[in-house]
């Protein structure tokens, strides 16, 4: 495919300038996640001393009797108070991670790497069943492969494979890039990449090929429907 090239660096400053917008909401959501975990983990402190004082008030009330009853009974409100606070804000700053299916990956891919054509001769190969999704979105599919992309400009080829595998029972799927060059190492634009495919439970691996080029995969879980 033959590229424009007088249109190919406007095409390669919006897609540069899109992946930067992306990445600085992705680097403010990562921060809040961390603000999310770090108050988790305070708050379960905090519950295992409320459940200590309410646990002591439980055996004071027989030694006590009705002397210091008014001040077990604030006291035991007091905690049971505190007790429902904690859970609640645990529930906020932890909330179940349901898993639910993205986009699906066969055509996200292909509508991506459709645009992506402008700044680069890809060779593409979409191996995967129509309704196969991971838990990433359209948008993370679309800034992962953007990155992948961006990452491997300076080589004169990329090729793009896209399929299903099976590790360790379960379905995954693949995306990989493989160019002719050595893996340059955590390239800027990889780190979204890596970002959004931890998200999604997945991991990223390199390695070099027979030829002395590169073959980095993104590999994510499949997400059941």
């Amino acid at each position: 495919m033959k590229i424009d090239e007088a249109a190919r660096g406007e095409h390669l400053l919006a897609l540069s300038r899109k992946q930067r917008r992306f990445e600085w909401e992705l680097a403010r959501d990562e921060q809040a996640r961390t603000a999310a975990r770090l108050v988790a983990s305070r708050t379960h402190d905090l519950l295992n001393l409320v459940q200590i004082v309410q646990l002591a008030t439980y055996q004071l009330e027989e030694p006590c009797g009705a002397t210091y009853r008014e001040t077990l009974d604030e006291l035991t409100s007091s905690a049971a108070a505190a007790h429902a606070s904690l859970i609640e804000l645990m529930g906020v700053a932890r909330p179940d991670q349901a898993i639910v299916p993205g986009a699906p990956v066969g055509a996200t891919v292909a509508n991506v790497l459709a645009t992506l054509h402008t700044i680069h001769d890809i060779e593409v190969h979409v191996t995967v069943d129509a309704a196969t999704a991971t838990r990433c979105t359209a948008e993370e599919l679309e800034h992962l492969l953007i990155g992948l992309v961006l990452d491997a400009l300076d080589d004169p080829s990329i090729a793009i494979h896209v399929r299903e595998r099976t590790i360790s029972a379960a379905p995954w799927i693949e995306i990989m890039r493989i160019t002719n060059q050595p893996a340059s190492g955590d390239g800027f634009d990889l780190r979204a990449v890596t970002a959004i495919a931890a998200r999604a439970g997945g991991e990223i691996t390199t390695s070099e090929t027979r030829e002395g080029g590169s073959e980095l995969v993104v590999a994510l879980p499949v997400a059941a429907v």
